[in-house]
Order: structure tokens, then sequence, then C-alpha cells
């Protein structure tokens, strides 16, 4: 569904619906949003929210310590629409490249050891990956096995009126986050 909505209130509740998982982990969660990101956005809230939750539950899985960062970028805008690129990086087990050329394949894990401690049925990435194309954007991994993982996708967005001022008048509510949860 294509609506009206602001980024900092889906990342609230990701945020919400994560964090708990993370602090269990003793994990910390940092959200990165710079001030030229436009917080009023036309598009689908429940899709991008749908697929970051997918990918930080991920890396909440696959990382026993350190920290898990979304960060969001600005990489254009064109009259009223604007593309984002965001950003889920990790300092979990990460995978070589025969794995990551895998990972976005419907039923398939990395290998059965990996099913077998971490669990899961391979369809998560599959979906997401599936999502950011309604969104009109791609995703992809770059991974260092025993360094984490960094996921990214695209994603277009429509301007919601008075996008750029909402930004400057709202204080940065994830701008340099640092959350430890």
């Amino acid at each position: 569904e294509t609506i009206g909505f602001t980024l900092d209130e889906v990342l609230g509740a990701v945020s919400t619906m994560v964090a708990p998982k993370a602090n269990d982990k003793g994990l910390e969660l940092l959200f990165h949003v710079p001030g030229n990101i436009p917080q009023r956005l036309v598009g689908d809230p429940l899709r991008l929210g749908q697929i970051l939750i997918n990918l930080l539950n991920n890396a909440i899985k696959f990382t026993e310590h350190g920290q898990i960062g979304v960060t969001v970028r600005l990489l254009e805008q064109a009259g009223n629409q604007v593309r984002l690129r965001f950003e889920v990086r990790d300092t979990g087990i990460g995978m070589n490249p025969e794995q990551s050329a895998r990972l976005f394949q419907a039923f398939t894990q990395v290998d059965g050891s990996i099913t077998r401690k971490y669990g899961g049925t391979g369809l998560g990435l599959t979906i997401c990956k599936r999502l950011v194309e309604l969104m009109g954007g791609a995703i992809g991994v770059e991974s260092v096995p025993g360094a984490g993982s960094i996921f990214t996708f695209t994603a277009r967005f429509g301007l919601g009126e008075t996008a750029w001022s909402a930004r400057r008048a709202l204080p940065a509510v994830f701008d340099g986050m640092r959350t430890l949860v």
C-alpha cells in the first residue's frame, strides 16, 4: 500500500520489535540517519519495516557479540522522488562468496550445520528480495567469514509534503543514535 509516512516512525517500530532480541544477546543496536534524509515519504512503510525486521533478526541470530547497525543513505533525489539505500551491518559469523551467492534463493541456507544451529526455513531473504523489487530496488550482501556481513538494499519513495522542512524541524531522533539494548 502506498501511503504517506515518516521514516523515524518506521525505524522506531522496527527498533521496538528487534531490541529485546538484541538485548537478550548483549548486542549493541545502532541507527544512523543523516540530516539530509527526508522524513516524510510516500511508499509502503509496512514492506520497508518487514524488510528491516527480517534483516535485523538475521543479523541478531548470527551475531554472538558486538553490534548491529542500520544506516540510511540518500542516493538520489529527482523531483518528488527519492532513492534511499539501507545498510544492515553486523559483526556476526559472516559467509564466504559461494555461500553469499546462494543466499537469496528460496529454501536455501548456507549449509546444513547452520540450519541445525540457528534454525529457519531459508525463505526470509527470498521474501525480502521480492519486497525490495516491488519497491523498485535491489538487495545484496557483502560478507567476510568471521568478520560479519553488510546487507544493503535500495528503495524508491515519493516525497511527502514538507519532506525536507520536517526533517530540519524535528529532532534527529536516530542521527548517530547509539542504543545499548
